[in-house]
């Protein structure tokens, strides 16, 4: 038998096999992570959708104002800050505002949602979602207005279930007032990923999109 074959490795064949395993697990690596973030932003774009659902169900099940509030900062319309970047309020008495006694859920208290790396907005996106109706800045993460077009970050769901624009005196507006989007990237400087939206049409559907930089459009 050829002596060399019994002697296995040479050191450098060894540091060449260390060097490819290498280079490829630092090409898997970044893609790996990429996928994971692309997974937690769709995962919570898809919990706000199931919200705008949640509470358009409970408003009608329970005959009542039921509202979808969201951002980082934001508060309902007396000013009280929300704990929670993305809250359903069962609106008891109507004033659009959290209020003792009222039930208050947090939909990012779900452990599928991960608001971690996301941002409010888009990365990559050159227009709005075709579909969406609202007339706020879709860049700044919110295209919702209130009736008079001032842009909000919030909607309201009548008993009826159709949602509806309102102000932060809690004037409420007419049908065609509650459409809009909510605006996610889990882009970057240095990890760009994708851009997601949800999209609430005018008689309270949610809709989830992407946007896909191959053909420079939303895909759902």
């Amino acid at each position: 038998m050829d002596h060399r074959a019994q002697r296995g490795f040479s050191l450098i064949e060894l540091m060449i096999v260390i060097l490819v395993i290498g280079v490829a697990t630092a090409a898997a690596v970044p893609a790996w992570d990429r996928m994971q973030s692309n997974n937690r932003a769709k995962a919570t774009a898809r919990m706000i959708s199931n919200a705008f659902q949640a509470a358009r169900t409970q408003a009608i099940l329970a005959e009542g104002q039921h509202l979808v509030m969201w951002g980082t900062a934001a508060s309902d319309a007396c000013g009280n800050p929300l704990a929670s970047p993305v809250v359903i309020l069962d609106d008891a008495d109507g004033d659009c505002c959290v209020d003792p006694g009222e039930s208050l859920r947090s939909v990012s208290s779900n452990p599928t949602v991960d608001f971690s790396g996301l941002n409010w907005g888009v990365t990559f996106a050159t227009a709005a979602v075709p579909e969406d109706i609202g007339g706020g800045t879709y860049t700044t993460g919110s295209s919702f207005t209130d009736a008079l077009g001032v842009q909000t970050q919030w909607v309201a769901f009548r008993n009826d279930g159709v949602p509806v624009g309102f102000s932060n005196t809690c004037t409420l507006g007419q049908v065609g007032t509650g459409g809009g989007g909510i605006y996610l990237t889990n882009g970057g400087a240095t990890s760009g990923q994708r851009d997601y939206a949800v999209i609430l049409t005018a008689l309270g559907a949610p809709k989830i999109y992407s946007w896909d930089a191959a053909s420079n459009a939303w895909t759902n």
